[in-house]
């Protein structure tokens, strides 16, 4: 049956029931009516048939109930995000003339944290493209977007405490265009300043979160710190540890100039920021980052080394475990949980176990920091690199490995701790929409799968033959399905046979299955 995710029960019936604009639409969840109201306007006909709306607390908070009979609909849910997923499902069992293959559902999520990560701080994305991402997410089922709005290479939060972060923070004066060459800074570069004016408005930000909320997803923002923070330092220089003066970096990757959490400056600084955007985004959650945050200049830092031996830190990590456990209290003042990379757990011994982490990489030694995390009652969210990064070739990550991602492959045997999944897209080497679209559609078709379908339902050939007998619809709700021989991970440089990219050849040209893809479309 071609429904993408794959409900936990479904029986397709051999009849189909036509929908259009003198279809009634009647009962509770006054929302969700109404956009099927307007879905079903675009049709003729419908007379006689009858799409009813009920709510059942005993179905859980997003599930939903679908039950055709002759030439009705029903539909139960305990709340407005249930009666909207059911509505995803019809509208994807109606074809182009309106008629809705008739079926019987009954389907809820295997995790509440459905998400997607957008990095619009190296490459900026404007509030259309946003739009048209929310819109599919939506009809997925996905119910978090996570903005990422900053980073060492540009700042796209309008702060307007700070507004030398937009003025200055936001542009950069290259850009680099490959990975080869990086150690020994010799990448290869567009010589020419990017960013002017590329950042959100917190009009535009508010826009964002209010057309998300009416799809029923949460926006969480990252403001990434101590480190990852250049494009601020160039701005305010007193917030490093030496004061400086320093440039947007240039250059991807991590970089050593980070905030100096021996000052009282950078705290104050970050509550600022986050007193601003805490009215913009009511959400539960405020992400903070807290990766990669070498501790180089902390180490020979003053003011860092005298703050360590005043609050009898153990270390430099314990220093960066103090910052974030000041600012995971301040967020909670204002009412809101703080997610972290997973690095935050280096420190976890002074974290109280309301902050969320989002666990990417196996840093830690057989992930023992994580597992403790859960042990102690903390949350995680898995984001693991391997499987779910979209910015890396289908050719080093395929479809069916990032579809065949669970908590098992972390070796999770009691997921009751994880709150979610998320699936990251970054965009350091991703300048175009075409191929942004290229390296996420396909990608968030499956994890939608992966976040909301049961383990022992998901077989990747099943879902591979319903990707493609869906691609019909998934291009007219705009998603752009990469051709299959891409997400396959096939590429065709002039051989015969499919050869493996190695990471080598792409790090030399990151447009290497983009140009292909583009072969293939001619």
């Amino acid at each position: 049956m071609n429904i993408i995710p794959l409900p936990k029960n479904a029986v397709e019936k051999d009849k189909n029931i036509k929908l259009g604009k003198d279809t009634v639409v009647e009962g509770e969840f006054p929302e969700t009516s109404a956009k099927v109201v307007d879905f079903v306007s675009q049709f003729d006909g419908g007379e006689n048939v009858k799409i009813r709306f009920s709510c059942d607390v005993k179905i859980p908070k997003e599930g939903y109930v679908i039950i055709c009979e002759r030439n009705t609909v029903n539909v139960s849910a305990s709340s407005e995000a249930g009666a909207f997923y059911a509505f995803a499902t019809l509208r994807q069992l109606t074809n182009e003339k309106g008629e809705l293959r008739a079926v019987d559902v009954q389907d809820s999520p295997k995790y509440a944290f459905r998400g997607f990560m957008l990095d619009c701080a190296r490459h900026f994305w404007s509030v259309d493209k946003i739009k048209e991402y929310l819109d599919v997410m939506a009809l997925l089922k996905m119910n978090v977007f996570h903005w990422h709005l900053t980073e060492d290479q540009g700042w796209r939060a309008e702060i307007k405490k700070y507004p030398l972060l937009t003025e200055k923070g936001c542009i950069r004066r290259s850009t680099w265009l490959a990975k080869h060459g990086y150690a020994k800074g010799k990448a290869k570069f567009e010589d020419k300043p990017y960013g002017e004016g590329l950042y959100y408005s917190q009009e535009q930000m508010r826009e964002i979160v209010a057309y998300a909320a009416d799809r029923h997803i949460e926006v969480i923002p990252e403001v990434d710190m101590p480190g990852h923070m250049v494009a601020a330092i160039a701005c305010y220089p007193e917030l490093s540890c030496t004061g400086e003066e320093t440039e947007v970096s240039t250059a991807f990757g991590v970089m050593d100039n980070i905030c100096c959490c021996g000052k009282d400056n950078i705290f104050n600084f970050a509550k600022d920021v986050i007193d601003e955007l805490c009215e913009i985004f009511p959400g539960r959650y405020f992400h903070i980052g807290g990766d990669e945050v070498p501790k180089t200049r902390w180490k020979r830092c003053p003011l860092c080394q005298e703050k360590i031996k005043k609050l009898q830190l153990k270390d430099e990590n314990a220093l960066q475990g103090h910052f974030n456990n000041e600012i995971a209290k301040y967020l909670r003042s204002k009412g809101k949980r703080m997610i972290g990379w997973n690095e935050v757990l280096d420190a976890q011994e002074i974290m109280d176990n309301d902050v969320v982490a989002q666990w990417w990489t196996t840093h830690s030694v057989g992930n023992k920091n994580e597992f403790r995390w859960m042990e102690k009652g903390g949350e995680c969210v898995l984001s693991m690199c391997p499987y779910v990064y979209m910015d890396h070739p289908y050719n080093v990550r395929p479809l069916k490995k990032t579809y065949s991602f669970s908590a098992a492959k972390l070796s999770v045997r009691d997921d009751s701790k994880i709150l979610g999944m998320e699936i990251p897209q970054w965009t350091e080497y991703i300048r175009v929409e075409e191929k942004l679209d290229m390296l996420v559609y396909a990608r968030l078709v499956a994890f939608a799968e992966v976040c909301w379908t049961q383990d022992n339902l998901k077989d990747y050939n099943d879902f591979e033959m319903r990707l493609e007998s869906m691609r019909p619809y998934f291009d007219s709700i705009g998603a752009k399905l990469c051709p299959q021989k891409i997400y396959r991970g096939k590429v065709y440089p002039g051989y015969a046979l499919a050869v493996p990219l190695r990471w080598d050849l792409w790090s030399k040209n990151p447009d290497y299955e983009f140009n292909e893809m583009k072969n293939l479309n001619k």
